[in-house]
């Protein structure tokens, strides 16, 4: 893989935080938004190896550019999205899911990343761009 561009359309999901509790004498640890983050990365893993077409994972570094476009609430606080979603969080979905659709082996190959949100009025989505990082 030289490079590869994609884009997700949908809401983006933040990966969210971890809830541990225990039952029954056993540790449970779960996702705070387990449907939604699911139904998210699925559709980023399906992109993914779409575009990957059988190639095998990056084996190198990896530079990775993720731009979420967000709606447009009626009544923005700013021009650009200071609001929940974090992005880091949102990049940690995207990220995750492209290791599970073996873009590259581990998300620890991504030695430069770029993560933005912006607002839309079009579709919602994610666009993912992906080099090899020298």
């Amino acid at each position: 893989m030289r490079s590869m561009a994609f884009r997700v359309f949908g809401d983006p999901v933040a990966q969210g935080s971890k809830r541990a509790f225990v039952v029954k004498n056993r540790a449970v640890v779960v996702d705070d938004n387990k449907a939604p983050l699911r139904s998210w990365r699925t559709a980023v893993v399906d992109a993914a190896r779409a575009e990957l077409n059988g190639d095998a994972p990056e084996l190198g570094p990896v530079r990775v550019t993720l731009m979420f476009f967000l709606r447009r609430p009626k009544r923005p606080k700013a021009e650009v999205p200071i609001v929940k979603p974090d992005v880091d969080k949102l990049a940690r979905a995207c990220l995750d899911a492209m290791t599970d659709a073996g873009v590259f082996r581990d998300d620890s190959q991504v030695t430069t990343l770029t993560a933005r949100k912006r607002y839309t009025t079009e579709a919602p989505c994610v666009r993912v761009f992906v080099d090899e990082d020298a």
